[in-house]
């Protein structure tokens, strides 16, 4: 990895260190997976890893519901695995079901293929996946820069994730998108 990239990935992260450690701030709190709760349920997981977890409360509300998970996250102390999403740590082939809400967006754009290839990494094969990802700038900035460096038309996620190996991909819920890892 070049330092060069490896000092612009330190410079995003520390953003969001500095959005966590803010008083009172509840930002990664929005739980943007929340109506996805009833998708992942119908598909009946064992196991759940949610990349880009925030305040990791989705995982929490799936353990609610008796649905095992962990949330992962470079900047939240509420993550299970305090880790970039390109390098989780997660066991190859753990996970039913892999979810991100509105956390790709956040990534560099050199980042995007090594994490998704992560996500297929750490999920079982044929396993579902369920992602929202906005598509517009960030309406928060942290010292005048914006949170979203990877801001793209829906269409170009969905190709980059189907290059990624995946069975299908398609919107599902109204905000989400749904397939299977190849």
């Amino acid at each position: 990895m070049s330092t060069d990239l490896a000092e612009r990935r330190a410079h995003e992260r520390s953003k969001y260190v500095e959005l966590a450690g803010r008083s009172g701030s509840r930002y990664g709190a929005s739980n943007h997976g929340r109506a996805a709760i009833g998708i992942v349920k119908r598909w009946k997981p064992r196991f759940v890893a949610d990349f880009g977890c925030g305040r990791n409360d989705f995982i929490t509300d799936l353990r609610r519901h008796g649905i095992d998970g962990v949330g992962v996250d470079f900047a939240f102390p509420e993550a299970d695995i305090k880790k970039p999403m390109h390098d989780t740590g997660l066991v190859e082939g753990v996970a039913d079901v892999v979810t991100s809400f509105d956390a790709l967006e956040h990534l560099l754009i050199e980042d995007v293929v090594p994490v998704l290839t992560e996500m297929k990494r750490v999920a079982r094969p044929r396993a579902w996946f369920c992602f929202s990802i906005c598509t517009r700038p960030s309406r928060i900035t942290v010292r005048g820069e914006n949170l979203h460096p990877t801001v793209r038309p829906l269409s170009w996620w969905v190709d980059v994730i189907g290059r990624v190996g995946v069975v299908n991909a398609t919107k599902a819920g109204g905000r989400y998108i749904t397939g299977k890892f190849k």
